[in-house]
C-alpha cells in the first residue's frame, strides 16, 4: 500500500542509538550530551542516500518532554535513539551501510557519546561473517578421511574435488545474478552444503575404485566400473538434492527461493566435478592411491583387504541377522531424538538472535532497555484514507487501548498520496508468542471493527459513494 502510494515510509531504515558514557548523566541535564547528539545527527543527515532523519536533540527543550512524546527519548533521559529513513532497498548498495557503518565507528573513542547502529540496511546489505566455520568443517573432515583411508592421497582427491568444485560454484554466482537476485548470505550456505556433497559424492568414487584395485581390476577399468556403478549413485543422490533445495520455490518467499536457485547450482557443479575431474585424478593417482599411508593401518593390512573391513562385514551381518530387533530400536530411537521439533517455533532471526559483540545486538539492547522490550519490532499500520483523514483517529484510540500494545506514536498522514501510517510499539518483544498474538488480534478483531465504523460515510445529499476504509498492518 505505502509503494504504491508512493510512500516514502515503503524504504528502508537504521536506527543509531546513542547513550552518554557517563552512567550518572543524561541527555535531560547534560549540555555536552545534548550538543555531542545534535552532532551525531547532522553527520547521519549529510549521509548521501538519507531521505530524513529524527531529531532527538530536538525535542531535549522543556525537560526533554516533546522527545519522550515522540519515543526518540527514553523516559529516564538515557537513551536517544536516531531513525534514519531510506529509499526502497533496489536504490541502495552495500555502500550506503558502510557510509553509516564509518559515522558509528568514527565515535567508537568518543569520550560523550556510546553510539551503536542497527534497523533494516543492516539486514539487508551486512555481509555475513564466514571462514572460520568452513575452515573448522574442512579440518575434520581432513581428519575424519585421513583415519578411514589411511592414505594421503586417498584423503586428498575427496578434499581437492570438493574444494575445486567449490570454488567454481562460489565464482559462478555472479552469473546467476543475470537471472534471479541472489541474497548476500547465499553463497555461505552454498559453500557449506556444497563441501558436505563435493566429499560425500567422491567418497562414493574412491572407496568404490579402492576396494576394486584391491580385488585386482586394472585402474582403467576399475575407474570406469566405479563411474558406471558409484557413479550412478552420485548424479541420484546429486539430483535428488538438487530437487529437494528447489523445492524451497514453494515457501512463497523469493529471496528464499533465489537462494534455493544458487545452492542448488553449487551443487550441480559438484556432481559434475565428482563424474569428470575425479575419474580423471583416479586414472593419475594409478595404484599409487594408497602410497604415503599411515603406520598403523599399514600394520592393520592382511595383503590388500584391510582388516577393518572383516570387522564392518561382521557387523552388517549381525544386524541383518536381527533386521526386526534393530529396525524397531533405531526406530525408536530416532523418534526420541526428534521429540524437540514438537516445541520448535517457526520464524526469521532480528538483532537480538546476533552476539553480543555486534554493534546491532547492542542497539538492540540498548532499545530494550530505553524503551521496552517492543521498542525493537515497531508494527507499522497502514491505511487506505479513501478520501477521508478523519478515519485515522478512531483507529489510533484502538489500537492505543489493545491491551498489547504500550504506545503509538501520532500518526502521519499523507493526504496526496492518501495513506496514513501508525507505528505501534507492543508491550512484548518481537520473538515473543505474545507479539504475535496481538498481531493477530490486530488483524482479526481490531482493523475489520475500525474498517466497518468508517466503512460508509455519508457524503453530500445522504449518498454513500466512498468504498470501505483499508486497513493493513
Amino acid at each position: 500500500m505505502l509503494s504504491a502510494a508512493g510512500s516514502g515510509d515503503a524504504g528502508l531504515t537504521a536506527r543509531v542509538v546513542a547513550t552518554p558514557r557517563d552512567a550518572a548523566v543524561t541527555f535531560f541535564d547534560s549540555p555536552a550530551a545534548h550538543r555531542a547528539l545534535a552532532g551525531l545527527q547532522a553527520e547521519l543527515d549529510a549521509l548521501p542516500a538519507v531521505l530524513a532523519v529524527s531529531d532527538p536533540a530536538g525535542g531535549l527543550g522543556d525537560g526533554g518532554q516533546a522527545a519522550v512524546a515522540d519515543g526518540t527519548v527514553s523516559p529516564d533521559g538515557r537513551v536517544a535513539l536516531v531513525t534514519l529513513r531510506y529509499p526502497v532497498v533496489e536504490e541502495l548498495d552495500n555502500g550506503d551501510l558502510r557510509e553509516l557503518k564509518e559515522v558509528v565507528a568514527a565515535h567508537a573513542d568518543d569520550g560523550v557519546l556510546r553510539v551503536e547502529a542497527g534497523g533494516d540496511l543492516f539486514l539487508s546489505f551486512e555481509e555475513p561473517e564466514t571462514g572460520t566455520g568452513e575452515i573448522i568443517g574442512l579440518l575434520a573432515a581432513v581428519v575424519i578421511l585421513l583415519v578411514a583411508f589411511g592414505s594421503l592421497i586417498a584423503m586428498g582427491l575427496p578434499i581437492g574435488v570438493a574444494l575445486f568444485g567449490l570454488a567454481l560454484g562460489v565464482s559462478a554466482m555472479p552469473l546467476l545474478t543475470y537471472l534471479v537476485e541472489i541474497p548476500s548470505w547465499a553463497p555461505v550456505i552454498a559453500s557449506m552444503v556444497g563441501l558436505g556433497a563435493g566429499i560425500d559424492y567422491a567418497l562414493f568414487l574412491v572407496t568404490r575404485h579402492r576396494e576394486q584395485l584391491a580385488a585386482g581390476t586394472g585402474v582403467e577399468e576399475s575407474v570406469g566400473r566405479a563411474v558406471a556403478t558409484a557413479g550412478q549413485a552420485v548424479v541420484l543422490a546429486g539430483g535428488t538434492v538438487v530437487v529437494s533445495i528447489l523445492g524451497l520455490a514453494v515457501a512463497g518467499i523469493p529471496f528464499i527461493a533465489a537462494a534455493g536457485v544458487a545452492i542448488a547450482a553449487v551443487v550441480l557443479i559438484m556432481v559434475a566435478a565428482s563424474i569428470t575431474l575425479l575419474p580423471a585424478f583416479l586414472g593419475l593417482a594409478g595404484h599409487s592411491i594408497d602410497r604415503f599411508g599411515l603406520p598403523w593401518r599399514r600394520a592393520a593390512r592382511d595383503g590388500h583387504a584391510p582388516r577393518a573391513r572383516h570387522r564392518w562385514q561382521r557387523w552388517g551381518t549381525h544386524v541383518a541377522r536381527h533386521a526386526v530387533a534393530y529396525a524397531v530400536g533405531a526406530t525408536l530411537l530416532l523418534l526420541a531424538l526428534a521429540v524437540p521439533v514438537l516445541a520448535l517455533r517457526l520464524g526469521f532471526p532480528d538483532e537480538g538472535t546476533l552476539p553480543d559483540s555486534r554493534t546491532q545486538r547492542q542497539a538492540y539492547d540498548l532499545v530494550a532497555e530505553g524503551f521496552g522490550p517492543g521498542a525493537n519490532g515497531p508494527l507499522a499500520i497502514a491505511v487506505d484514507l479513501a478520501g477521508d483523514p478523519s478515519v485515522v483517529e478512531p483507529l489510533y484510540d484502538a489500537v492505543t487501548e489493545d491491551p498489547g500494545i504500550a504506545s503509538v506514536a501520532p500518526p502521519r498522514i499523507d493526504t496526496d498520496a492518501g495513506v496514513a501510517v501508525l507505528l505501534a510499539v507492543a508491550t512484548t518483544a518481537p520473538q515473543d508468542d505474545a507479539t504475535r498474538a496481538t498481531i493477530e488480534r490486530l488483524r482479526s478483531e481490531v482493523f475489520p471493527r475500525c474498517s466497518r465504523t468508517a466503512g460508509h460515510v455519508p457524503m453530500s445529499g445522504g449518498r454513500r459513494l466512498r468504498s470501505p476504509t483499508s486497513v493493513t498492518g
